[in-house]
């Protein structure tokens, strides 16, 4: 990505905001959707698709992972490194998640519980992109 062009984007960006602003009512975000720098597409496909994601393509050198309300872009960095990027997912269970990977294949770290009130771990994309997951912990019971 061009820095150039990231800097336009989010002068359009603030401009659309001061237009909203100015009509009495801001800008509303309906949803995220994170782009990762890959070196290959396909490859990245197949990752996540272990991961348990399924997959479209745009063409052969962007491409989506889809799971849940969760789309990742999977935008291939052409002649340079990709960049890594990480995400964090809010999970109903960190424990299965980190099974049903594992049993996948992938590499997992964790998860391990904290005292800020998660269990959290993490699982490293080939391209270096970090998906780092957590769920409540799991009160004893009384």
């Amino acid at each position: 990505a061009n820095p150039a062009d990231a800097l336009a984007a989010a002068g359009v960006a603030s401009t659309l905001a001061a237009d909203a602003a100015a009509r009495g009512r801001a800008v509303r975000i309906e949803g995220v959707e994170p782009i990762f720098g890959v070196a290959d597409v396909e490859r990245a496909l197949d990752h996540y698709r272990r991961l348990g994601f399924t997959t479209s393509n745009h063409d052969e050198t962007y491409a989506f992972a889809h799971r849940d309300d969760l789309t990742i872009h999977l935008a291939q960095a052409g002649d340079t490194s990709p960049v890594p990027g990480a995400l964090y997912l809010h999970v109903d269970d960190a424990d299965q998640l980190a099974d049903a990977w594992r049993a996948a294949g992938m590499d997992v770290v964790g998860p391990h519980d904290y005292d800020y009130g998660k269990r959290e771990g993490s699982h490293t994309d080939g391209d270096g992109n970090v998906l780092r997951f957590g769920s409540p912990l799991r009160r004893p019971a009384v």
